[in-house]
């Protein structure tokens, strides 16, 4: 299971125990970590590919771990490229397969098992049905930014009807929601009905999945106001499936406590975290803030635990993420 993105647990742990034990060769890490030398070494190969580990200056044919501030950027800067290559290809088989199913510019009629709605009030009108309809989940894209009051409201009026069956919920927005109001307050009320939310830093289009049977996607993407197409066809419904699993992978989850998605770090944890991740210990860090180690361990404590974090390694990296570093 993978604990940071784009690094899988066992990676990290050896990250992290050639980052305190550096003079540890692969037999010596493998033998303290209890695994085999062949997994160990495996390990080793992906971070490498990963650049956070390079080959030692000192002891020719051994591994030594990058400046972990650098390591960090690196994993960042992979993962936005990553992000932004499939966020592009989502993109572009998106408006492939919309401009196919609504037979643009062919002149001729929609695919069997694609029906065109013209207009917002058609497709809130099927949203209504469909919500009516579910029986197992809903699986939502909500790009576009901050969502309007009339949106939010129709969504919320759905949602419960949906949620009351007992059916699930899932939604994907964007992470500049955090810090709208609104948007905030309906995920609340999402959350707190037994629904889930997460957020990304962009989305290929607006689509609403039922029962994986059924979808919902713009004629246009670049305006909603348009209408949607309603797929039913097994074999439109089931790439939107795996590319909304892929995105919720990848999305980060909104924590229930309000506090949490609108945390700001003082400048004293900022500072703390800005330290450390230049290097510093516990001791050090706290003198140059003129604090005693006792309280910068438990002001790390206690951001390793508002970021929902299982180590110092992972905390850094979304710490970086949410730019508190």
């Amino acid at each position: 299971m993978s604990v940071t993105p784009g690094l899988e647990e066992f990676d990290q742990t050896v990250y992290e125990e050639m980052l305190a034990r550096p003079e540890l060769g692969l037999a010596e890490l493998a033998a303290r970590l209890g695994a085999e030398p062949d997994r160990v070494r495996d390990c080793l190969d992906r971070l490498f590919s990963l650049r956070l580990v390079q080959a030692s200056f000192e002891t020719p044919g051994r591994f030594t771990v990058v400046d972990p501030v650098l390591g960090m950027q690196r994993l960042l800067d992979q993962q936005h490229e990553e992000l932004v290559r499939r966020h592009r290809q989502a993109a572009v088989h998106q408006q492939a397969l919309v401009r196919i199913l609504a037979g643009a510019g062919s002149g001729g009629r929609p695919a069997e098992g694609v029906e065109r709605l013209a207009g917002l009030d058609a497709v809130q009108r099927r949203l209504e049905r469909l919500a009516l309809e579910a029986r197992t989940e809903v699986l939502t894209f909500m790009p576009g930014g901050p969502q309007s009051a009339a949106a939010l409201e129709a969504a919320e009026r759905n949602d419960a009807l949906v949620l009351g069956r007992g059916v699930a919920i899932r939604t994907i927005g964007l992470d500049l929601v955090r810090e709208d109001p609104g948007t905030l307050r309906y995920s609340r009320a999402l959350l707190a009905g037994g629904g889930a939310f997460r957020t990304v830093a962009a989305l290929p289009t607006r689509m609403v999945l039922v029962d994986r049977t059924h979808a919902l996607v713009p004629i246009d993407p670049a305006d909603s106001r348009q209408g949607a197409l309603f797929l039913s066809a097994p074999g439109m419904i089931a790439p939107l499936v795996a590319l909304f699993e892929r995105e919720w992978g990848a999305a980060v989850p909104l924590g229930a406590d309000p506090s949490e998605a609108v945390y700001v770090p003082t400048e004293q944890e900022r500072s703390l975290l800005g330290l450390l991740a230049e290097g510093h210990t516990d001791e050090s860090a706290a003198g140059q803030l003129h604090i005693s180690a006792r309280t910068a361990r438990r002001i790390m404590a206690s951001l390793i635990e508002r970021l929902g974090a299982r180590s110092r390694f992972e905390a850094g990296l979304r710490a970086a993420r949410l730019g508190w570093v």
